[in-house]
């Protein structure tokens, strides 16, 4: 038998148990349904023309008062058409008598109608005062009749309540006998499909469990016993003869698997540069030669956790931002470089980090890389020493040169021409050109070799902004600028050197003073971000074409066509300030819309709340 014939055959059974429930249901609901329905036949319009009775008769006995009071026309009126309507129920009575002593009762009060009715006619007809003659004659058999009436409704009451009794009690036995038959039912069906799944969820179980083993890397699990011939029966078969298979290719692979472990391990310790293999927990696991050099033996490194084997939180937060991230993170600037003593030597360092994955994709650890830059950070060196020696030996004789040009321009040397005075003046503009550019290099220098040492300290974001912007208000509005600032004065405090920061924002806020033509506006904004603050500088002058955005921040890149002013190193500057301070800076730009230049700063993590 197969499954699915075995499947059928238990739904087959509760379909059939279904079916008979809703026969006897529909039985039970149909006989009740008749019940109810010969309630109402037998008793409810009698019920209603005795209350119709006694309310036409009110109405007639209330014309009978018109009457008194000498109201003959509607008196007549009234009466006539509510004797129309009690003759009417007492017609429908009449024919619906279904109980013992109705019939008596409708006689009764067809007898008293006729009387009442001749009494009414001679009160109608009488003259004088006929007030004796109403409370006498009239209004007495108005209460008989009334009575009669008031007879038949409680006579038909009692027998609805008798049959609804009757119907509850029935209805009742009828209930029980349902929940009765549904129980009976519901049990053979629970038992029948416990046998029914026993037999197909106990195999399907066994194999599961097995299936798990197997995934879990337990090749020797034991085969899976076949007790039937259906589906799960094959599979169970399939399945056993797959773990034959896999067991064999372990041991046929098995060696190959050493070979390329031993492999990959040769390699890693034949790398010159530092390499550490870290799990998805951040535990070290492997570290080569060099990595030893720095860290320690293995013996004392292996299975620690990273931050205390390198001692130094950016390793440890360059591999935590690849086990988040599962990208690779590999950071080129100088704030990222690590100086290290290595036997007696010092050198310096770049991590680079990069996830390691199965053949599933799944993470299975990270492996950083420290780059031996210590030849590049000499080269560096040696670059920032020149260009500060430069620049220093070339400000004596810029200077002289400047004085100079000044004193011809000031007549100390005679009287001269336009021509001599037009010459001069581009002179002393090209010398001021220079000295700018030989004071940014000098700074430029100062800050890649370190020689500038920051000094941090607590500032809202908001005095940051407005005291860097301030002194530049006038130069913007002379311009015909509109500057806008929108620095929120409950921003968390940063942890910045003030006058770098500050320089940053200026020198952000001149570049789009020369960008912007008249009548534009720059905006100076401060928002929080995470745990960062981002400070924006937004014009809307000529903008950034798309080609030059990867190169903006190099040193001496300028905008064709883009006005003149700088040597090229205020926004290379500017970047190494922020990435100095952990920060970030970045542009967004547009032709003919203008552009953004945004940096971050962290906030100070000892004052978020303040």
């Amino acid at each position: 038998m197969t499954l699915r014939t075995k499947l059928l055959l238990g739904y087959a059974g509760f379909v059939l148990a279904l079916g008979l429930l809703a026969a006897w249901s529909a039985r039970t609901l149909s006989q009740m349904s008749a019940v109810s329905g010969h309630i109402i036949a037998e008793n409810y319009d009698s019920v209603v023309a005795a209350q119709d009775m006694k309310e036409s008769l009110e109405r007639q006995d209330s014309a009978a008062l018109f009457d008194l009071l000498g109201q003959r026309d509607r008196a007549r009126r009234q009466a006539a058409e509510h004797r129309d309507r009690f003759d009417g129920a007492l017609t429908t009575a009449a024919a619906n008598i279904t109980e013992v002593g109705e019939a008596e009762a409708v006689e009764a009060i067809r007898r008293g109608r006729d009387e009442y009715y001749r009494r009414f006619n001679a009160f109608a007809q009488a003259g004088g005062d006929r007030t004796a003659v109403y409370f006498q004659s009239l209004e007495p058999q108005f209460n008989e009749v009334r009575a009669a009436s008031d007879r038949l409704l409680r006579l038909n009451q009692e027998a609805m309540r008798r049959k609804a009794d009757a119907a509850s009690r029935i209805a009742r036995r009828w209930f029980f006998v349902t929940l009765a038959l549904g129980l009976v039912l519901m049990a053979a069906g629970v038992a029948i499909e416990a046998s029914l799944s026993k037999a197909i969820v106990g195999p399907v179980a066994q194999l599961t469990a097995a299936t798990v083993r197997l995934a879990s890397g337990d090749l020797e699990t034991p085969p899976v016993p076949v007790r039937s011939a259906d589906e799960i029966g094959t599979l169970a078969v399939s399945f056993n003869r797959m773990a034959d298979r896999l067991r064999e290719l372990r041991r046929s692979d098995m060696g190959k698997l050493l070979v390329a472990q031993q492999t990959t391990e040769a390699v890693i310790d034949s790398l010159f540069d530092p390499v550490i293999v870290a799990d998805e927990d951040g535990v070290v696991r492997r570290l080569n030669p060099a990595a030893e050099r720095l860290f320690g033996a293995r013996a004392d490194t292996l299975g620690k956790p990273l931050d205390a084997v390198t001692r130094d939180p950016r390793i440890a937060q360059s591999v935590a931002d690849v086990l988040r991230s599962r990208v690779p993170s590999a950071s080129e600037d100088a704030a990222a470089t690590l100086p290290w003593a290595v036997d007696g030597a010092r050198r310096a360092f770049r991590i680079r980090s990069t996830p390691m994955k199965d053949v599933d994709g799944r993470l299975a650890g990270v492996v950083t890389l420290l780059e031996d830059v210590t030849h590049l950070s000499e080269v560096s060196r040696v670059k920032s020493e020149f260009i500060a020696a430069a620049s220093h030996e070339l400000r004596t004789p810029l200077t002289s040169v400047q004085m100079g040009i000044h004193l011809l321009l000031e007549g100390t040397a005679g009287t001269l021409d336009e021509r001599q005075r037009d010459i001069l003046q581009v002179c002393r503009e090209d010398t001021t050109r220079l000295d700018r550019l030989m004071r940014e290099l000098l700074d430029l220098s100062k800050i890649e070799s370190g020689a500038v040492t920051p000094q941090f300290a607590p500032v809202r974001p908001a005095a940051l902004v407005g005291e860097a912007v301030d002194p530049l208000r006038l130069q913007v509005e002379a311009k015909g600028i509109r500057l806008e600032v929108d620095a929120p004065p409950d921003l968390p405090y940063v942890f910045v050197d003030r006058g770098q920061i500050e320089r940053v924002i200026g020198n952000l806020v001149t570049n789009a003073l020369r960008a912007t033509p008249e009548g534009g506006t720059i905006a100076v904004a401060a928002v929080r971000r995470a745990d960062e603050v981002a400070v924006s500088v937004t014009d809307t002058g000529s903008g950034i074409p798309r080609e030059h955005l990867p190169t903006i921040f190099e040193p001496f890149v300028q905008v064709p066509h883009a006005a003149v002013g700088g040597a090229g190193l205020g926004l290379t500057i500017s970047r190494r300030i922020i990435e100095g301070h952990g920060g970030r800076l970045s542009v967004q730009s547009e032709p003919g819309r203008g552009s953004t230049f945004t940096f971050t700063i962290p906030v100070d993590s000892t004052r978020q709340n303040s």
